[in-house]
């Protein structure tokens, strides 16, 4: 029951925005403004803070983060690898579904409930990093496909470059780390001020999350969405707590990143499949996917970290 009343608030937000958005009351321009206000303005607060609060020695872990991006990198290297046998707007489609976590609008909630808040200051600074890791693996895979002869793999990465330095997530995370590295103290009006933003983030995630569900988009790719899954939910995060097991991490410190990197493809591979000749149905449908089934691998994977 414990481990259900840790995953089951979590579901039952994202099915009340799925509800709201089936009776009228958030329609695509107000689903996009709550996606962009928790994006540019709610997580941004919520990493400050947390990271700020967290001792340097508890977010910032070089061993833990090698482990994490190394895994990351072979998992979409190997999935793409295995997919030569597609179509190629299709590849990296399905390489960057496999591993890019929805880490913030799914991974925080879950981490909060099972950890508690300060678990979420302990991982603002893996977020920041597998936020470039990410998107940079998400220019290579989704370009490879269609030749780099034209130079587009150069231009798209140093779009993506500057993208990566605007990106708010990781000022949040850069900011919040700096002050906990300085030792500076947010003034009590500002950090309130901030936490009280903050707060907002995780509810409004998950309602943006369920509001997004479009289950028709699941229709013809079944098989390979179900494929991807399975690397996504189950291997990807299974290779994560096999490597950081190695490392000599156990409880908290191992079960945080795991849980992170077990969140249901992000949203925004979506976007840049669809940005970059990439199968952008298939993309839609993996993140709806992968995320009604991560209640079931959640609930699992929860089981193993408490018993482990």
């Amino acid at each position: 029951m414990e481990i259900l009343d840790t995953v089951l608030p979590v579901f039952l937000v994202i099915g009340l925005g799925a509800f709201l958005r089936a009776r009228g009351f958030l329609d695509a321009v107000v689903r996009r403004a709550l996606t962009r206000l928790v994006f540019y303005v709610s997580a941004p607060a919520l990493l400050i803070v947390s990271t700020a609060d967290t001792p340097v020695t508890e977010s910032l872990n070089p061993r833990v983060l090698g482990a994490v991006i190394a895994v990351t990198v072979v998992t979409a290297f190997v999935t793409y690898a295995l997919s030569f046998r597609t179509a190629p707007a299709r590849r990296g489609v399905i390489a960057q579904g496999a591993h890019r976590s929805n880490m913030v609008f799914m991974g925080l909630p879950i981490l909060a409930y099972a950890q508690g808040d300060a678990a979420v200051g302990a991982a603002g600074v893996l977020i920041g990093v597998m936020v470039v890791v990410y998107n940079a693996l998400a220019v290579v895979l989704l370009s490879l496909p269609h030749g780099r002869g034209d130079g587009g793999l150069a231009r798209r990465g140093l779009a993506a470059v500057g993208e990566m330095g605007r990106n708010p997530l990781i000022i949040g995370c850069v900011v919040g780390l700096f002050l906990a590295v300085a030792n500076l103290p947010i003034p009590l009006m500002l950090d309130r001020a901030l936490g009280l933003v903050g707060r907002t983030a995780l509810p409004l995630a998950l309602l943006t999350v369920g509001a997004d569900l479009d289950f028709r988009d699941l229709r013809g790719d079944v098989v390979s969405t179900g494929a991807v899954a399975l690397v996504k939910l189950i291997v990807y995060p299974g290779l994560v707590a096999l490597a950081l097991l190695a490392l000599g991490l156990r409880g908290p410190a191992l079960a945080a990143p795991v849980l992170l990197m077990a969140s249901p493809t992000a949203v925004v591979s979506f976007v840049m499949a669809r940005e970059m000749r990439g199968d952008h149905r298939l993309a839609s449908s993996i993140v709806i996917g992968t995320t009604l089934a991560s209640l079931v691998t959640y609930t699992a994977w929860l089981v193993v970290l408490r018993t482990g």
